[in-house]
């Protein structure tokens, strides 16, 4: 009864959380750039492999001048994309009926960007915040311009046009107070700054936040280890872990986005940690490890059915067949290796490649693409070879707890033909 309460108090807690307007509109504002950051990934990727032929080749061709452009174009705009793919969620879930919103944060974002000076004296915007060093001051700009063209709105303080004006004329008269009152406060916020010690707000942010967070993160391997146990413990109860996931995204993709740029420039890989990492020591290696065990060690009827089921979607990052199948979700046999393999995997991973014995990943988001072509796609081969190792160790550490659970079902279903 008492596990019952927990767990429903625990559910209704996720659900609480998971709802929240702000959090999914982080989480899915920038997934919706996915497409953009695996693109960028490869480009990186292409351009910073470590073979003298292949750099004599990209260079002699002009090739690494158009995969430049690309990183340039996709993972060095990363601040800017999540802006605007995050003000348009939460656009949407704040029902507010325009399109202009996304574009005014977007506008936003550049007033507060600091302009430098070139050798030439010229005027430029640099690259610096456009990408994964801007994400923080992306988020707080989505929220607060769509929180003040709501408020505005809600007001009524607005140009209405005579009845009769054509829908989109009448949006865009609709849509002028708010968007003065919020450039205006940029401006505004970014003249203050100035008369600070940070200079301007990218600066103030990234000192006071960014750095904490993304030093948390991705230095703190008890962090991430205890964000592993937790997403495996919400997927063991039946909730979605898109409320933890969602939350940190953006700092996991900005720690990417530095190892990509420091990739394809030939530099030295600044950061073990990133979502490119997590994946390839936790998911990549975890599910597919799972179906195996099964298959190998299982002899019931319905573990070895829910094995050959899943044992496909789970090289391809697909875990639903096994949550649901075996099931994982509410069972407390299974949650022991459940919640320790992911977290042991990350410790193992991570002190492989501090020590030097495994190569840095580049930070390419690998997303559903299979183990070992994950490490061949984060630059070495010698992260495929440290999945295949946490593969076979996440084997060994479910052979047992499938042993028992098949023990289990055998009898049962033993039980059934006696009957």
């Amino acid at each position: 009864m008492e596990n019952t309460i927990f767990i429903d108090k625990l559910s209704r807690f996720g659900d609480k959380v998971g709802n929240n307007i702000y959090l999914q509109a982080i989480s899915q504002g920038g997934l919706s750039a996915l497409p953009v950051i695996v693109v960028g990934s490869f480009a990186s990727l292409f351009a910073g492999l470590p073979i003298h032929a292949w750099q004599n080749f990209i260079h002699q061709t002009g090739l690494a001048g158009g995969l430049g452009a690309v990183v340039n174009a996709t993972t060095n705009l990363l601040g800017l994309l999540f802006t605007y793919g995050i003000c348009k969620k939460l656009s949407e879930k704040m029902e507010i009926k325009t399109q202009i919103t996304p574009i005014l944060a977007a506008i936003v974002y550049m007033i507060l960007l600091p302009v430098t000076v070139s050798a030439e004296g010229g005027a430029v915007l640099s690259f610096d915040y456009l990408g994964s060093k801007g994400m923080v001051v992306g988020i707080l700009v989505s929220i607060i311009t769509c929180k003040l063209y709501k408020f505005v709105i809600d007001k009524n303080i607005t140009i209405k046009m005579p009845e009769g004006t054509p829908s989109y004329v009448s949006d865009s008269f609709l849509a002028l107070i708010p968007a003065f009152v919020i450039i205006i406060f940029a401006m505004i916020v970014s003249m203050l700054v100035k008369f600070t010690p940070y200079d301007n707000v990218f600066n103030m942010i990234y000192s006071i936040l960014q750095i904490p967070l993304t030093a948390l993160m991705g230095t703190s391997l008890f962090a991430n280890s205890v964000l592993n146990i937790l997403v495996q413990a919400s997927w063991a109860l039946g909730i979605h872990p898109g409320y933890l996931t969602g939350t940190v995204g953006p700092i996991m993709f900005a720690l990417d986005g530095a190892n990509q740029a420091a990739y394809a420039a030939g530099q030295q890989v600044p950061n073990i940690i990133g979502m490119a990492f997590s994946y390839i020591t936790t998911t990549a290696v975890l599910y597919p490890a799972i179906a195996v065990s099964i298959l190998l060690f299982a002899k019931s009827g319905r573990l070895r059915t829910v094995g050959k089921v899943a044992v496909a979607p789970a090289f391809f990052g697909i875990s639903e067949p096994l949550i649901f199948g075996l099931p994982i979700v509410l069972n407390p046999l299974i949650l022991i290796p459940w919640l320790i393999a992911p977290a042991l995997n990350f410790f193992v991973g991570y002190i492989l490649v501090s020590t030097g014995l495994v190569a840095r990943a580049a930070g390419v988001i690998v997303f559903n693409v299979p183990m070992i072509f994950t490490g061949l796609l984060n630059g070495s081969y010698t992260i495929s070879l440290m999945e295949i190792g946490l593969f076979m160790l996440d084997i060994l550490l479910f052979f047992p707890f499938i042993k028992i659970l098949d023990k289990k079902y055998s009898a049962e279903e033993q039980a059934e033909v006696q009957e």
